[in-house]
């Protein structure tokens, strides 16, 4: 993230900033303006501009020269921060109001324009004080601008017309600090929006930069002239990481530049996948125009063919899943129809031994059918979890219990094996039931050998408290052919005629809905195991 968007001093350190550039300005303002005044009263303009009163007058040239010294030493001590913004901004305003009511005086009162200088020091006060302080700068100024003026009106240097206008000029004193002030007031909220705006902006633009390097899409910016700007990590990956340097198109993969004026030229895209580099995954290229111009900047998608057909065979499934559940809604109607008239002919007396084997045969089947059509409705109504803290030593001997009680082992062997008796979980209790009944009944079925009970395991241990607890049910049957294990989970999938194929699929969703997952283990010299990965508890719940 921007650091100025995590650090709440810096924009108090660039309105300081900016107060000394400010001040600055003013100072070197100060520096020019007594400058001009010593050449006026040293050379014959000053009889010019100020009438012959300044040319005869040594308090004149004094002065001039005093204000001089002042300027130049205020404008060293503000450069080499002798002390506070705020404390020499006071002391530079304050010889500013003192020594232009002496220059009032000595070059012959509001006539000679002195008194428009105290106006902008006025101004800038209230550009660089705070509110009170620069209302009482007017204030001063005020008060000596109105004390030269009677003391001129009482020794008659000027006469009475000239007090109104004093008085005029005192009142634009406040109103200049009045419009100053708002208008610092306002460029300094102005400042601090566009500043916060900027920071959003940035730690945006930034947010935006990470998500494009992290997306396992290749992203590429081309322009015109086929030479490519930026890409993010997955592009450089699946262009073979090529080395710095190269930039060029058609020098990268001429099959993908090929592609590029192909989609400039008609319009179209090319969905059959490249390989751009020897050992990467095969691409499907799609292209769009940054902007309206026919020579905009394109911006390039490569999309891993994998990927690519992952989200196709989602789309299908998805697709599939509605179109079984509602075909399994109709079937069910009629299946229960069926299976209530079966019932019924087996109470008949007179039916014969053949006919009541068609009619178990029957019903056999409708009970096959209406658990695959179960299968089916519960995949596409993919129910909501709501996980409990559980302490699985306790709850695996519950579900031993319950499962013995519900399906006889007759000379089958389920035992339990618990590591940790403090394994904690956090898991639906009743989707963890029927993932456990699902894997025990898969083993109980396929995991033996020919002609002999089943040997069934079922081992909870957590090896890192820092993780999940694993379950694990282990058989000790033939195990799964190498060629078979990539698609035990994958929907329909099964080896057996009266199989739906539906059942480890329905397992890893419920597991997928508890944040947990599933893989399948062959086991050595023998056997299956599928280990299950349990999420890991929060410590509120835990301590609760």
């Amino acid at each position: 993230m921007n650091k100025s968007a995590s650090n709440p001093r810096e924009p108090r350190a660039r309105q300081e900033a900016l107060r000394a550039y400010e001040l600055r300005l003013f100072n070197l303002y100060r520096l020019l303006v007594a400058f001009v005044f010593v050449v006026l009263v040293l050379t014959p303009l000053a009889e010019r501009y100020f009438g012959v009163v300044a040319s005869i007058n040594p308090l004149a040239r004094v002065v001039a020269l005093i204000y001089l010294l002042i300027a130049v030493a205020v404008l060293v001590a503000s450069e080499r921060r002798l002390s506070s913004t705020l404390a020499l901004t006071l002391m530079g305003v304050g010889c500013d109001i003192v020594m232009g009511t002496v220059m009032l005086f000595a070059f012959g009162g509001l006539n000679s324009g002195v008194g428009v200088l105290l106006l902008i020091t006025v101004g800038m006060s209230a550009l660089l004080l705070p509110g009170r302080m620069a209302l009482g700068t007017a204030s001063l100024a005020t008060v000596a601008l109105l004390s030269e003026s009677f003391y001129s009106l009482a020794t008659g240097r000027m006469p009475d017309r000239d007090l109104g206008q004093s008085a005029l000029v005192s009142v634009g004193f406040f109103v200049t600090v009045a419009l100053f002030y708002w208008l610092a007031r306002l460029t300094r909220e102005s400042q601090e929006l566009v500043e916060r705006q900027g920071v959003d902006i940035a730690n945006l633009a930034q947010i935006n930069e990470l998500i494009i390097q992290r997306m396992r899409t290749g992203i590429l910016v081309i322009d015109e002239k086929a030479e490519v700007r930026r890409f993010n990590e997955s592009a450089w990956y699946l262009l073979g990481t090529p080395p710095a340097g190269e930039a060029n198109v058609r020098k990268l993969s001429p099959d993908l530049y090929d592609r590029w004026r192909y989609w400039i030229t008609t319009g179209k895209h090319n969905n059959v996948p490249i390989q751009i580099a020897q050992g990467v995954p095969a691409v499907v290229p799609r292209f769009t125009r940054l902007g309206d111009d026919e020579d905009a900047t394109t911006l390039c998608f490569l999309e891993d063919e994998s990927m690519v057909y992952r989200r196709a065979e989602e789309l299908t499934l998805a697709s599939l899943g509605r179109l079984s559940a509602s075909i399994a809604h109709e079937i069910r109607n009629p299946l229960a129809a069926i299976s209530h008239a079966a019932q019924l002919l087996a109470e008949s007396e007179e039916l014969n031994e053949a006919d009541r084997r068609l009619i178990e045969i029957v019903m056999n089947h409708c009970t096959r059918v209406n658990g695959i059509v179960e299968n089916v409705l519960q995949v596409s109504r993919r129910e909501r979890s709501r996980p409990e803290c559980i302490n699985l030593s306790s709850w695996a001997y519950g579900f031993l219990n319950d499962f013995k009680q519900m399906q006889p082992l007759g000379p089958d062997q389920l035992r339990l094996n618990i590591e940790q008796r403090e394994a904690l979980a956090l898991v639906d209790p009743s989707q963890l039931t029927q993932v456990l009944s699902n894997l025990v009944r898969n083993a109980i079925r396929y995991g033996r050998q020919p002609d002999q009970p089943a040997d069934i395991t079922i081992r909870i241990r957590q090896p890192n408290p820092q993780q999940g607890a694993i379950i694990e049910v282990i058989d000790r049957g033939p195990g799964i052919p190498a060629p078979l294990q990539r698609q035990l989970f994958e929907p329909f999938f099964t080896t057996r005629a009266d199989g739906t194929g539906l059942g480890l699929y329905i397992t890893k969703q419920l597991l997928g809905a508890n944040q947990a997952s599933i893989d399948y283990v062959p086991v050595p010299g023998g056997g299956s195991c599928f280990r299950i990965q349990l999420a890991v508890p929060q410590r509120s719940l835990v301590q609760s």
